[in-house]
């Protein structure tokens, strides 16, 4: 089993980066306010945009956690 312990902290690694440039993204939409083409929808969008942000957030931290530093 220790010879499990390198890839997969590669791929918990890759997980939090790729969490990272999630939320990356979606923090550049929600700055984006107002711009979307149809208008109707931007509440809701947003709104859903909020909730990947929190939940992308939390992964991250708990993977963190878990593997015991603030990379």
């Amino acid at each position: 089993m220790s010879g499990e312990v390198g890839p997969l902290r590669s791929v918990v690694e890759r997980l939090m980066e790729a969490q990272r440039e999630a939320l990356e993204v979606t923090n550049q939409a929600l700055d984006a306010e107002g711009e979307e083409e149809y208008q109707g929808t931007g509440d809701r969008l947003e709104g859903a945009l909020v909730d990947v942000r929190d939940i992308l957030e939390g992964a991250l931290e708990d993977a963190q956690d878990m593997l015991g530093n603030d990379a």
